[in-house]
């Protein structure tokens, strides 16, 4: 049975994009990156290293917004490297939600996460 407490979305719910957790960038964000990249000169060009090291995060996460073709391709390969089990460790996936539901019980007592009209939750 699922917890009362993962029926509630950050996402789409018409809150900041910057409560979602699973968000390393906004979508301004993303376009200025592509807009920085692509609409300057190749010479002036800033690398990926640079980009990512500005926006704080890794330099593959910057490749991906950049060409969105590798990460479709990097995706199709985890799926088939996943399948054994190499990725999945289930202590370390509990404490993540464990986690992540007290960051939206601490949203949602301060009043900033609230459900959403498709949310079905007898209050």
């Amino acid at each position: 049975m699922t917890a009362l407490i993962d029926k509630l979305t950050i996402k789409n719910n018409g809150n900041d994009e910057k409560l979602d957790r699973r968000v390393k960038l906004t979508t301004e964000d993303k376009n200025a990156i592509r807009t920085q990249y692509f609409e300057t000169h190749k010479s002036q060009r800033p690398t990926m290293t640079w980009l990512a090291a500005t926006y704080g995060v890794d330099r593959r996460l910057i490749q991906f917004i950049l060409f969105p073709e590798r990460e479709t391709r990097h995706k199709e390969q985890s799926k088939v490297r996943r399948k054994s089990g190499r990725y999945y460790d289930k202590e370390k996936g509990r404490k993540n939600m464990q986690r992540y539901r007290e960051y939206k019980r601490g949203l949602a007592k301060a009043g900033r996460l609230k459900p959403s009209e498709r949310d079905d939750i007898a209050q």
